[in-house]
């Protein structure tokens, strides 16, 4: 019976030190966790500093035969769900847009994010991501009240107090001896997982600041109009030509960097210089810094718009909120049609207003009969033919200002279209449900086999506009490719560069000059060297360079 019954003890406290070891061994990633971002494989079981404050805390309570509140209990669980999304905000942001992530700013773009997730892994794949979703954050509320309710119990008896300090006293200085790369450092703090109190502090500095950096934003914006109001701006240094800007989506300085990718685009640059040259067009290229990296792209685009640096999502808000004026308006002004050409807007977007657009083509305008291609809703050839269609090729009283967003380049580039040689086969784009497509093996959030579809996309993008530039332009308009921002991280080598080209193109060589005076090159090749005028110069400077006398 005595044997039994030590048999059966034994048992019991085996059991415990398991449930113990399997708690211990939630709460540490609960803390540590960076994914998707880069960590070191399974560091994030290490004891984090905090949970063993927590368990400090247990164990002091427990000798002065205090109970912890069940509300104290759930309000840490509630704790370690937000330290939990912070992580995860952080891995997202620094693994894709190399900048930190902030409550405030990012949250709200979380519509974005799903609807990013439903063009790359489909609508049931979605669906049940965000099920299992909700029934993680169930699953894991529920495990880490468990956690805490038994390392109460636990750590009541002081024998286990010493066998806990003497496991993390022998991880601690296994890991101080340890020799961790300097990219790791900020995961640790001496021998144990980095706390999180630096992160929460800087969370709340950023949440209280709200309003001042909102008075900042509009102070700059205040600043820009009264600048742009000195500025001349008739425009009339164009002469009265067109002017078609292509913005062209995550077309990065890493194109004219990574061998392969500057392989890939060698042919296609040398094709613009012959087959254009041939057309008379001359070219000069350059690079600029863009305000956003990886994505977010409105952030570069209200940037190049309103000559104001819009480098997240705060200062976007205060811009749509004050409406300041935009390079559109200008050009309406100055005697212009101007027209907004933007396929990935799906769904009403009253805040764009201030662009001051006269004529504008979202997803619903365009009359699209086909599939879509990944994240984006049409193929940017089909985006140029209907727009020279409607616009571009039609008798007009007035010269055209015409801002292309082209998408077929829009991560996750899992589907691209083929290129249909014969335009006016494309008529309402019903065609593409018959032709093959290319298929890369992409699913988000893993884009570490995504380099060869991102470059096919890019070359792609350039193909169609060499050959609408080359077949479909009569006139010597100023015409301006022009990318948005970086690729993401994974893809574009984890490179610290904003930079992104700029090719300027036109019959008439007197609209280059200005560009040449600034930096660019001749030929499709940029030859600027860091740092590069940012995105948010280019308003200004070509107000100046085509307003004013003759």
């Amino acid at each position: 019976m005595i044997l039994h019954s030590r048999e059966q003890w034994a048992d019991n406290r085996l059991r415990s030190v398991l449930a113990f070891l399997v708690g211990w061994a939630l709460l540490n990633p609960m803390v540590n966790v960076r994914y998707p971002a880069p960590e070191p494989a399974f560091w994030w079981l290490l004891p984090a500093a905090d949970v063993m404050v927590v368990f400090a805390y247990l164990a002091l309570f427990a000798w002065l035969g205090w109970r912890v509140p069940k509300a104290a209990r759930i309000a840490l669980v509630a704790l370690l769900l937000f330290v939990r999304l912070l992580r995860l905000g952080d891995g997202v942001q620094q693994q894709y847009y190399a900048e930190p992530f902030h409550l405030h700013s990012d949250l709200p773009l979380l519509p974005e994010l799903l609807r990013f997730g439903y063009s790359s892994l489909g609508a049931w794949k979605t669906s049940l991501l965000l099920l299992g979703a909700l029934l993680a954050v169930a699953a894991l509320s529920w495990a880490c009240y468990a956690a805490l309710e038994h390392s109460e119990r636990f750590l009541g008896e002081r024998r286990n107090v010493y066998l806990v300090a003497a496991v993390a006293g022998v991880l601690f200085s296994a890991v101080m001896l340890a020799k961790k790369p300097i990219v790791h450092a900020p995961f640790y703090d001496l021998g144990f997982a980095a706390s999180v109190v630096p992160r929460l502090k800087s969370e709340a500095k950023v949440t209280l600041n709200v309003v001042s950096e909102n008075a900042e934003h509009a102070a700059a914006i205040a600043r820009q109009q009264e600048l742009l109001g000195r500025t001349e701006s008739d425009l009339g240094k164009l002469g009265g030509r067109s002017v078609y800007l292509f913005l062209v989506e995550s077309y990065g300085e890493t194109v004219l960097q990574r061998p392969e990718f500057k392989s890939a685009v060698a042919p296609v640059f040398h094709a613009y210089e012959s087959e254009l040259g041939a057309r008379g067009f001359s070219i000069v290229s350059g690079l600029l810094d863009s305000t956003t990296y990886g994505g977010r792209s409105w952030l570069a685009h209200a940037s190049l718009g309103t000559g104001l640096r819009v480098a997240n999502q705060l200062a976007y808000e205060v811009v749509c909120a004050k409406k300041p004026r935009a390079l559109a308006s200008f050009f309406r002004e100055a005697g212009y049609r101007t027209v907004l050409v933007q396929p990935g807007t799906t769904r009403a977007w009253p805040s764009g207003e201030f662009y001051g657009f006269e004529q504008k083509y979202f997803f619903w305008n365009f009359d699209y009969q086909g599939p879509a291609f990944a994240w984006a809703t049409m193929p940017d050839q089909y985006v140029l033919d209907f727009i020279h269609r409607r616009e571009v090729g039609r008798p007009r009283s007035q010269p055209l200002f015409v801002q292309y967003v082209l998408v077929s380049s829009h991560a996750p580039w899992s589907d691209l279209p083929p290129i249909v040689d014969d335009w006016s086969r494309l008529g309402n784009g019903a065609l593409f449900h018959q032709l093959p497509r290319k298929r890369y093996p992409i699913e988000w959030p893993d884009f570490a086999n995504a380099s060869q579809a991102y470059i096919d996309s890019i070359v792609y993008d350039l193909e169609i506009l060499k050959r609408y530039i080359r077949d479909f332009i009569k006139d010597d308009a100023l015409i301006i490719l022009l990318g948005d921002h970086q690729p993401v991280a994974e893809v574009n080598g984890h490179s610290e560069s904003h930079g992104v080209p700029i090719h300027v193109i036109s019959r008439e060589p007197k609209l280059l000059e200005p560009f040449v005076r600034r930096g660019h090159r001749p030929g499709m090749r940029p030859q600027a060297k860091p740092p590069y005028a940012g995105l948010e110069t280019f308003l200004v400077s070509f107000l100046r360079d085509f307003s004013g006398p003759k």
